[in-house]
């Protein structure tokens, strides 16, 4: 598998540009983890992936602001995946605050679009959502392909030392899930 996508990437660069700035439109941080590996290894400009990388954040925090938009336009009760009747208390209760919970959601995996969802329905200008998504977009980018590049570096330390790899993997994992809890928590005490 690894030899598939790095055969690919050498010859196709531009296409692996296309292909990471829609992979952050679905599924970002594997996409980037993945993209800072290919940079190590010199087969990606690891300036230019976080580039990539950062505009195709901004477009994915757009393209739900505006859903969330469209769903307080259309008064209909459903738009795509979005119930307006399981999340209307969580939308109002957001006006407040909203602006830190763009830039914090950015990097709760499962809050993020919700959050961006949330500030389209209540109506929040565009020049407020860019005042906190842009910083954001651009600490995730640079964060996410970070990892990925230092992480290819590190492999062969981790073939060797497992444990090492085991701890590292599980810390990341232990940070987002307390970081996506204290972000919870913060809405609870805000509602």
């Amino acid at each position: 598998m690894e030899s598939l996508l790095l055969n690919f990437s050498e010859t196709h660069r531009v296409l692996s540009y296309i292909i990471i700035s829609l992979g952050v439109l679905v599924e970002g941080e594997v996409v980037l983890l993945l993209a800072g590996v290919l940079s190590h290894r010199g087969y990606l400009d690891i300036f230019d992936t976080i580039f990539i990388a950062f505009l195709a954040a901004i477009v994915h925090d757009l393209i739900y602001w505006l859903i969330g938009k469209k769903l307080a336009e259309s008064k209909k009760e459903k738009i795509l995946f979005i119930d307006s009747k399981k999340i209307k208390g969580f939308l109002e209760k957001s006006k407040n605050g909203s602006g830190l919970y763009i830039f914090i959601s950015k990097f709760a995996w499962s809050l993020n679009r919700i959050v961006l969802v949330a500030s389209g329905f209540i109506k929040t200008p565009p020049k407020e959502l860019l005042r906190y998504s842009l910083p954001a977009c651009l600490v995730w980018s640079i964060t996410f392909v970070s990892l990925g590049y230092i992480f290819a570096f590190e492999t062969d330390v981790f073939k060797k030392d497992i444990k090492t790899a085991a701890i590292l993997i599980s810390g990341f994992i232990v940070f987002v899930v307390i970081l996506e809890n204290l972000l919870r928590r913060q809405i609870k005490r805000n509602s």
